[in-house]
């Protein structure tokens, strides 16, 4: 086994893992902000108790795609936009999370 170099402990972003998440069909209740870096895309800004994704993302998550669609140029009006197109019907959300 290799020794860890010191550069393998870079910052807190890059220590996110990527996460596909299967929304169901209807309100998801969370509420998606714009983030301070445009090139990450918008992040999780509130998950309501009780809503169906309470536990499945986090506040500061970021959504990278929606149905395999790249939103990381999305603002978050866009990503609510896409949300209430497709209520009716199941949704894969990929974020990036600092969370396991």
């Amino acid at each position: 086994s290799s020794p860890r170099s010191p550069s393998s402990t870079s910052s807190n972003r890059s220590r996110r893992i990527q996460k596909e998440i299967m929304a169901p069909s209807g309100k998801l209740g969370i509420m998606v902000a714009n983030t301070t870096n445009a090139h990450l895309g918008p992040a999780v800004h509130t998950v309501r108790p009780g809503s169906p994704m309470e536990g499945l993302v986090h506040v500061n998550d970021i959504i990278v795609a929606v149905n395999d669609v790249d939103t990381r140029m999305y603002t978050a009006e866009d990503i609510t936009r896409v949300m209430k197109e497709t209520v009716g019907e199941e949704r894969k959300i990929t974020v990036l999370t600092a969370r396991p």
